[in-house]
Order: C-alpha cells, then sequence, then structure tokens
C-alpha cells in the first residue's frame, strides 16, 4: 500500500519552519516511519539547512532525504513565493521501490550521469518506472542529460525541473541523504506497481497557424512559408508589441515540434523556445534551439487567460484517465515564469488542480526550466506545468 502525505510552511525560523511541514506530512500520511522523504526549500533557509536535516530525520524516522532549493515552492495548500518557504513529502510502500540519487560535479558530465542513472535503474521498464530529476539549472545542459539518459537507458518517463534560486546566491542546491552541495543532479527513481498519469499545460498558446520554414541555418530563420522571417513574425504580433520590439520578445515565443519525426505542431504538441534576437532590416529572427529547413512552427504568446483554459484542458484530461479514483500521490513541476508573474495573483495552478482532481498529496516547486515527455520523447520544456500524478495498480 502506498501512503504519502505532504506538509508546507512559510514560518521564517527554519527548524520550526521543517517541524511544521514534516509533522504535516506524517499526519497525511497516517503510517509509521518514512521510506523516503522529499524536501524542496527556498535559499531563505540555507544557513540553518542542517536543523533541517535533523529535524526532518527525527519527524520521520528515515534518512532517505532528498530534494533541491526552488525559487518557490508548492503542495495541495497553495504555492509559496518571494518569502521563506518549505516543503516536505513523506512517503512509503510496501511494493514500489524509492531509489534517491545524487551526481556530482555535474558540469560538462551530463551524458556520463545517464550512465550513472543506467545502474542504478537495473532491469525496470518504462511502465514500471518514473524518473523524477533535479539538475542545477546553472552548470548542467539538460538536452545533454536526457539524451545519456535515453541513450543509456532507453526511454523511461522523467519528470523534473532545474533547480532554482531567488537571484542572491547565484547557485542552486540539491539535496541527497546528509549531503547538501550545487552543480549536481539530485532525484529519485520509483519503480514497481504502480502507474503515473503526466500532464504537459502550456503557458504560451499559439497566436499563428502552423507555417513552414523555408530557409535557416543553424539557429537563425531567414524565411518563413517563403517570406522574410521577420516580416511573418511582425503580421503575427501586430499591435503594440511591435512596437517595442524587447518587450515583445518577453511575450512572444516559437513553438517548434516536440517529435521532429512527425514534424508536427498541434495543440499542446510544441516545444517552446526563446525568440533570441531579431533583425527587422535583413528579415532574420534567432532562437534558443537550431532548426531545419523544411520544420514546421508557429508563434505563441505567453498570455494568462490562455494558459488557464489550457490548464483546465490539461486536468480534465488527467480526471479522465484516473477514471474516477483520486490520486495517491503527485508531483507539480512549475515553470517560474507561472504563478504570479503570469497571473498577477499567487496560487492559481494549485487552485485549479485541487478544484478539478480533489484533494490528495501534491508537492512541486518552481524551476528555471521543466522536463517531460512530449510527443513519445522526455524534452527540456519552458512556461509550462508537468503534472505527474500516481496511483497503484
Amino acid at each position: 500500500m502506498l501512503r504519502a502525505g505532504v506538509g508546507q510552511s512559510s514560518l521564517p525560523v527554519t527548524e520550526q519552519a521543517a517541524k511544521e511541514a514534516a509533522t504535516r506530512a506524517m499526519n497525511q500520511a497516517g503510517a509509521g516511519d518514512a521510506a523516503l522523504v522529499l524536501v524542496f526549500f527556498t535559499v531563505d533557509h540555507l544557513p540553518a539547512f542542517r536543523k533541517v536535516l535533523e529535524t526532518v530525520r527525527r519527524i520521520t524516522g528515515t534518512d532517505q532525504v532528498v530534494g533541491c532549493s526552488g525559487v518557490g515552492v508548492l503542495t495541495g495548500d497553495g504555492e509559496i513565493e518571494g518569502s521563506p518557504g518549505l516543503a516536505v513529502l513523506a512517503l512509503s510502500s510496501d511494493d514500489i521501490e524509492t531509489h534517491p540519487f545524487l551526481f556530482h560535479p555535474l558540469h560538462e558530465r551530463d551524458q556520463e550521469a545517464g550512465l550513472e542513472l543506467s545502474r542504478l535503474a537495473g532491469e525496470w521498464s518504462a511502465s514500471e518506472a518514473l524518473l523524477v530529476l533535479l539538475p542545477d539549472a546553472y552548470n548542467g545542459h539538460p538536452r545533454r542529460l536526457l539524451q545519456g539518459v535515453e541513450e543509456h537507458l532507453g526511454y523511461v518517463p522523467v519528470v523534473g525541473a532545474g533547480s532554482s534560486e531567488n537571484g542572491t546566491h547565484g547557485k542552486t542546491y540539491q539535496l541527497c541523504g546528509d549531503t547538501m552541495t550545487t552543480n549536481a543532479l539530485s532525484g529519485l527513481l520509483l519503480a514497481g506497481p504502480f502507474t503515473s498519469s503526466i500532464g504537459i499545460t502550456q503557458g504560451c498558446q499559439p497566436v499563428s497557424g502552423p507555417m513552414v520554414i523555408t530557409k535557416a541555418a543553424g539557429n537563425l530563420i531567414y524565411e518563413i512559408d517563403n517570406r522574410p522571417a521577420f516580416d511573418t513574425f511582425a503580421r503575427a504580433i501586430k499591435g503594440p508589441l511591435l512596437e517595442d520590439l524587447r518587450r515583445a520578445l518577453a511575450f512572444v515565443f516559437a513553438g517548434l515540434p516536440a517529435d521532429r519525426r512527425q514534424n508536427r505542431v498541434g495543440p499542446g504538441e510544441y516545444l517552446v523556445r526563446n525568440i533570441v534576437g531579431v533583425e527587422p532590416q535583413k528579415g532574420i529572427l534567432a532562437l534558443a534551439e537550431e532548426v531545419f529547413e523544411g520544420e514546421r512552427m508557429v508563434f505563441t504568446l505567453r498570455d494568462a487567460q490562455r494558459a488557464r483554459e489550457d490548464l483546465t484542458q490539461m486536468l480534465r484530461r488527467q480526471k479522465e484517465r484516473l477514471g474516477g479514483k483520486r490520486p495517491q500521490l503527485g508531483l507539480y513541476f512549475n515553470c517560474c515564469a507561472r504563478g504570479t508573474s503570469l497571473y498577477g495573483i499567487p496560487g492559481i495552478d494549485t487552485a485549479y488542480i485541487r478544484q478539478a482532481l480533489g484533494d490528495f498529496p501534491l508537492i512541486g516547486f518552481f524551476g528555471n526550466f521543466e522536463l517531460g515527455p512530449l510527443g513519445g520523447g522526455n524534452h527540456l520544456l519552458a512556461y509550462t506545468g508537468v503534472l505527474a500524478l500516481i496511483t497503484e495498480r
């Protein structure tokens, strides 16, 4: 039987916050000792972090602790942004195995990390495993990391996010056991008789129909549908945004196929990538991604109302997959460009999740990027929310 509970605290005193969050988690789990504890924390708690470990271990009865820093944390009770926050998940199961890990140092060793994870995963198949990755966003290359996982493991569903912080430290932090470090990959392998249903909600929605890149080199797009790329961009955004291109690039992005073999950019089947430069006179766009001639694309807009609608649709699909069951555990990795910065008020995503799926143990944090399966493979995602719901078979 899977037993899980979560708790969070906004108390500024670290030891008190750890006690409040861990106690709530254990009370909700309703079990004896936990087999594993997942901890997400803001950097406000770093100076006294040993107190977090001591308190969490004492209350949960385990030293199997894993987690990372986040610019904000969340549970089913809401989201904490811009202030001290600490969230704790306590988990135990008679049948599901939990394998926490830490790979250090990470810099320029992302693909090597895939080999280490293959040794950890052993013979577990994709239908029996879920890999939770929490890499340092400042030193890691998430695409290489995912390539390394696929090369050594084959396809195993991955969820997670880039560890983050509020900009005061210039580094993010990864935790496993009694080790707190940076420039690392922490995470968790879940394996055994469970089902994971993963949904991805896009914060950026199409404002153009599908188009074809007809001339390109590297990350530069020269022509779209045989017209200068910038001209096509300008027709798509129009209005006030076109008068301030710097501001426009904070709201308008490119959507590229999640599966380049199928070369589709249908609803939800696209990867959002930043437009990092424009050259109106030469008609060129530069993306934060290499492109190829013949590749389909759309322009997307970061918009609060469209994001709410997409979140609602994703949760409806998740509810249908569950077939009336309530999730026993949920992980939600939210982009740091969502939350208050997108909606103007806090707590929207978790409120929608709770309204659609009921009250269940949910934990997550706001990351610098997200990781999740889309179009038949695992991808680096941006401006998304990745929701993994876990139920026993």
